[in-house]
């Protein structure tokens, strides 16, 4: 944390959790109560619904704001929620699907909203490690004590390492109070210990990766760059959103007149090509569709030609 965020954590903030996704259940179950509303910021990660309405509370929606082909968050719907009581939030940091990784004065205008109403965030970072050039993830808590002392960290070796069969998550929790409640949440759930696979391959990950990530980091970024500029030859309709992070692309195809509940469909019949509905990441998805790049370029190569073809058909 400390060479890679400048971000000095104590070891007695740290707890463990099979996975960042059952964390934040843990979390939302140990700090919220029944029918509390949660603010999420569409399109986002489907889980994060799920894990607000399956445990009983309320999404409360809070969309980013799109312009010039880029997205970022909109302060004013922000602290409307705020100011009307909503005392809890799921940030997405780096965000999934769109890419963004939100820049200082971003982060700490959030951070001085959360403090001023007294808002708790459950910090969701896992693709932290998966940022590209000219871009710097800053841990939200690392902003001030004050908003340490109101976040909870999710963080995995999990994205990085591709580590996700391990079940292995990071949760940083400087309030002691937050923490001893997340940890009596675990206890209760007999989720106390973890996989030994995944501690061994997590810190052989940590210890001995590093070489590893900056190569990976660099074939990702050329893997987005080429996204991009090859569907600019094959389409104007289909537009790419520009990441800042990660390995998923956020494809705006609402030029294409192809109805958004066909749209999916139309890119698995039609190219043989699986992305993510862009519905499933909330209504602001819709007449979208996620990309995966964390593959061989070859296979790039492949699903563009595929593309291509299948465009031929409109």
């Amino acid at each position: 944390m400390e060479n890679r965020y400048n971000w000095k954590v104590q070891p007695e903030w740290v707890v463990h959790s099979p996975g960042v996704v059952p964390g934040l259940a843990f979390a939302i179950n140990a700090l919220t109560d029944p029918g509390d509303k949660v603010v999420i910021q569409p399109p986002v990660y489907p889980p994060f619904y799920a894990v607000i309405e399956e445990n009983g509370r309320t999404v409360a929606e809070s969309p980013l704001v799109e312009a010039n082909n880029k997205f970022t968050m909109d302060f004013e719907s922000l602290e409307s929620h705020f100011s009307s009581g909503v005392k809890y939030m799921i940030l997405c940091s780096p965000h999934n699907p769109v890419g963004r990784v939100w820049d200082k004065e971003e982060l700490q205008h959030l951070a001085r909203l959360a403090v001023q109403y007294e808002i708790i965030i459950f910090s969701d970072e896992i693709w932290s490690d998966l940022v590209f050039s000219g871009h710097r993830h800053i841990p939200l808590a690392s902003i001030s004590p004050q908003i340490a002392d109101r976040t909870l960290t999710f963080m995995a070796p999990s994205k990085t390492f591709n580590l996700a069969g391990f079940y292995l998550s990071n949760i940083v929790i400087p309030n002691h109070e937050l923490r001893e409640q997340f940890c009596a949440q675990i206890k209760r759930l007999g989720l106390t210990h973890l996989n030994v696979f995944g501690l061994v391959a997590g810190e052989a990950a940590y210890r001995h990766g590093e070489m590893w990530l900056k190569q990976l980091l660099a074939y990702l970024e050329k893997n987005a760059r080429y996204v991009a500029r090859k569907m600019s030859k094959i389409t104007s309709k289909i537009k790419v959103v520009e990441p800042e992070g990660t390995f998923v692309l956020w494809l705006d195809c609402r030029q294409l007149g192809i109805p958004s509940q066909e749209l999916n469909n139309f890119f698995v019949s039609e190219a043989g090509i699986a992305f993510n509905d862009g519905v499933i990441f909330g209504a602001a998805g819709q007449g979208f569709q996620r990309m995966n790049i964390g593959c061989p370029r070859a296979l790039i190569d492949q699903a563009l030609e595929r593309i291509a073809a299948a465009l031929k058909s409109l």
